[in-house]
């Protein structure tokens, strides 16, 4: 042990018993000597510290060890690993069945324990991925925040994979794709590093990636990941992950305007899905052969199928599908110049988003009912939920939809004899739309 420490630790012993130097000296060790060691200034002899030891009623291994913990010191933390144990496995068990406002209260009672470093940033941790489970997003990320630096600094690998990833799971969900994407990338770099052999964690990462690089509008690197994904989920069997990736490649392919490839992706996806009766994966497909038979203009085949996604997202209670699939249904009889029917779909797809507080899908609404009842000669119900429209986009910074909403106001200006305010809003739709694609 070092002098100085040691020099401290006997001192500190002695004044808990309101001892003086005197009182722990003797013949042999004078109270001069005891001051020079609790001073730091010698190293006491092995026989010096022995009589120091014995005068303290302590035990010589606990001035020799800096780790020694004497028999109530060491009931005392067991006592309290003891309480952190059952507070984790209380919150396990109020996660498994779904309590999970219970779960958070245990996790928060264990990191007000005292006990290392490693227990607690596992804890907050646990506490991190529990919050995302509530979708509470900014709790989840101040929570894993405050493991990461500890997790890095230790280069434990396995654990910063799924709080990078996680990390990168909170900021896509609260709209902040970039720095979502920084995460994403680093979680995929640590798996890299460490010997995780779970292939769902390595599928689930490159998705990731491919599905945000769909998000930002980089069709060609969300392909990539998907391909990379398709390919190490089929070669290490990870089926989910297969039909999940066919689906997204559908997805891009129809983006692209690459319809037989769409097509046959996503059917290779149906039937995954269908042989597994993963439901939620079911009425995606559905939804996106809607899409891509939309832009066929094979209208009767895409109304079937999205109405079979809507049917599917109602008996799970994913009103988010539901509100999609309406949204689309109502397009079609716009399309179809049934704009009685297409305002009736539309308007339930936006009381269903009002109540979900969905802004993006809001403002893209708000753009398309604004066209129909631009059509409708409407113009003051059409200027209304246009600027409507570019309020939300606007705030949202959705160039590509925001471009979408410039061009309907440009029309709505030349229905009404407005050419200067229709030229204004065009021009500002293709500097958008150029700004997208650079």
């Amino acid at each position: 042990m070092d002098v100085v420490k040691l020099g401290k630790k006997i001192r500190d012993e002695r004044k808990k018993l309101l001892l003086k130097q005197g009182d722990i000296s003797g013949d042999e060790f004078s109270k001069g000597y005891i001051s020079l060691i609790e001073k730091g200034k010698i190293n006491p002899s092995l026989k010096a510290l022995d009589f120091i030891a014995k005068k303290l009623n302590k035990p010589l291994v606990y001035f020799l060890d800096d780790d020694y913990k004497d028999k109530a010191e060491l009931i005392d933390e067991i006592n309290t690993y003891k309480k952190v144990l059952k507070s984790v496995i209380e919150g396990r068990k109020s996660l498994d069945s779904g309590n999970l406002t219970e779960a958070i209260s245990y996790y928060q009672k264990a990191l007000e324990l005292n006990v290392d470093e490693y227990t607690l940033n596992i804890i907050s941790f646990y506490l991190g991925r529990t919050y995302i489970k509530t979708e509470d997003y900014k709790s989840a990320l101040d929570s894993l925040n405050k493991c990461l630096n500890y997790f890095s600094q230790n280069s434990l690998h396995e654990i910063l994979v799924e709080i990078y990833y996680n990390i990168g799971l909170c900021h896509e969900k609260l709209q902040i794709p970039d720095t979502s994407l920084i995460f994403y990338l680093k979680a995929i770099d640590e798996f890299e590093k460490s010997s995780i052999i779970n292939y769902e964690v390595k599928c689930k990462i490159l998705y990731s990636i491919g599905d945000l690089y769909n998000k930002l509008g980089e069709l060609i690197k969300s392909r990539d990941y998907y391909l990379n994904c398709l390919n190490y989920a089929t070669m290490t069997n990870t089926v989910d992950y297969i039909a999940k990736c066919n689906n997204g490649l559908g997805l891009i392919s129809y983006k692209l305007k690459e319809y037989n490839d769409a097509l046959n992706y996503i059917r290779k996806s149906l039937v995954i899905s269908k042989a597994l009766n993963i439901k939620g994966d079911i009425a995606s497909e559905y939804n996106l052969l809607g899409f891509v038979y939309t832009d066929l203009k094979k209208y009767d085949i895409a109304k079937r199928y999205f109405l079979k996604s809507y049917a599917m997202y109602k008996d799970l209670g994913n009103k988010t599908g539901m509100a999609c699939n309406l949204t689309e249904l109502g397009r079609i009889e716009f399309y179809l110049e049934n704009y009685d029917k297409a305002l009736e779909h539309i308007n339930s797809s936006m009381n269903i988003l009002k109540e979900l507080n969905a802004e993006e899908e809001i403002g893209r609404l708000y753009t398309l009912l604004g066209t129909i009842h631009l059509k409708l000669k409407d113009f003051k119900q059409s200027a209304s939920e246009l600027n409507k429209s570019l309020e939300i986009l606007k705030k949202l910074g959705l160039k590509r939809e925001l471009s979408d909403a410039y061009k309907a106001l440009g029309n709505l200006y030349i229905s009404i004899g407005k050419p200067d305010l229709a030229s204004e809003n065009f021009n500002k739709s293709i500097e958008l739309l150029c700004d997208y694609y650079k």
